[in-house]
């Protein structure tokens, strides 16, 4: 039996299955290499993909600081004792009294992409600092973040004059290419709309101090997904050029957390419909699968089976014909009991996962 297996049926009685297993050497390498790729940029782990205390006790004492996106997720940062006043707090709309209870925790640095957005944080953090969202245009990336966010940059002269006039401070710009970028040319597209803008506020006396180049670096799952030397090449080349003096961050999540961490789950049930194998596992999309709803990600299963591989499906266990995990996967037969392996589950999986019908979300636990 393949040794993976071994382990994971090993951790299973220990703690039960299905179970997360997460590598904390793996995180730290993912953060590693990404440092070495970015050098002089300040990495901000992006909390929402995936809060689990273990991953956010391993980036904190890696040296890594944390992005967050709502004042909840910055508790959380408090409750393990990082440093919640290093923290960026990046949603550009936030709930009435989101901005007053982040204040109390410690941040000091707002986002925003609207006119309504710096009253609201006037109103509840006279005084505080201000990074403006950009909206960018990528057609190559899975999750489409500026038909959501970001003003368009030519409205961004009017939305920082806006905040001197509320007595609040214009620290920067920010931009997100979107989740799962193919390509690494908007980043450079942005890199150098935003030094437009810089040059723009500096003329008027009202310098900028900083730049977030936000996410989306890919990882692959069942696609190729480039290379991150050969991804961050140009981006590297883009701020060495146009930003040599400026603060740059950056908000990484999957790209860190993704593929630290691995599912292990084993056929509850399995049937055959319409001459074609199901296969019902103890996870589903209500569950540690939901990126494949929200994330629109594709998982690559591994079997502890040996034997000529066939089409399949895998479903999840609630009782709802949506709860399907895949219809195009290719294994061997497998018999109930028997033990799959999911990989890169790291990144929005367990994070947008539910207790319907009232299954318990799926355990993580430190595997090294």
């Amino acid at each position: 039996m393949n040794t993976e297996f071994e382990r994971a049926r090993e951790l299973g009685h220990e703690h039960g299955l299905p179970l997360l297993m997460l590598s904390r050497r793996v995180l730290r390498d993912n953060l590693r290499r990404l440092q070495e790729q970015l050098p002089g940029v300040e990495l901000f782990y992006a909390v929402k993909s995936n809060p689990s205390p273990l991953v956010l006790e391993t980036l904190r004492d890696a040296g890594c600081r944390f992005d967050v996106a709502s004042s909840h997720e910055l508790e959380s940062l408090q409750a393990l004792g990082a440093d919640a006043d290093e923290a960026l707090y990046t949603n550009p709309v936030k709930a009435y009294g989101e901005v007053a209870r982040a204040v109390a925790s410690g941040a000091n640095v707002f986002f925003y992409d609207n006119v309504d957005e710096l009253d609201k944080i006037a109103a509840e953090a006279p005084g505080a600092k201000l990074v403006l969202r950009l909206a960018v245009v990528n057609p190559d990336c899975v999750v489409d973040l500026g038909a959501k966010f970001g003003c368009d940059p030519q409205e961004a002269e009017a939305l920082l004059d806006g905040g001197v006039e509320r007595g609040l401070r214009p620290f920067g710009l920010a931009f997100h290419v979107g989740s799962q970028s193919a390509i690494p040319q908007p980043f450079v597209d942005m890199i150098h709309v935003c030094r437009q803008l810089f040059n723009q506020m500096a003329v008027k006396g009202r310098p900028l101090e900083m730049l977030d180049i936000g996410g989306g670096f890919p990882v692959p799952y069942k696609s190729h997904a480039m290379s991150l030397e050969s991804f961050t090449r140009p981006i590297r080349d883009a701020l060495n050029s146009y930003f040599p003096d400026t603060r740059i961050v950056a908000e990484p999540g999957r790209i860190l957390s993704a593929t630290a961490v691995k599912l292990a789950a084993r056929v509850i049930g399995r049937s055959v419909r319409q001459g074609m194998p199901w296969y019902y596992l103890e996870d589903g999309v209500y569950g540690t699968f939901s990126g494949a709803v929200f994330d629109k990600a594709s998982y690559v299963f591994t079997s502890e089976r040996s034997g000529s591989v066939g089409p399949c499906v895998l479903a999840g266990p609630t009782c709802d014909s949506f709860d399907v995990i895949s219809r195009e996967e290719r294994l061997p037969a497998l018999e109930p009991g028997d033990v799959v392996i999911a990989e890169n589950m790291g990144a929005y999986t367990s994070a947008s996962a539910t207790h319907f019908n009232g299954i318990p979300m799926t355990k993580i636990v430190a595997v090294d």
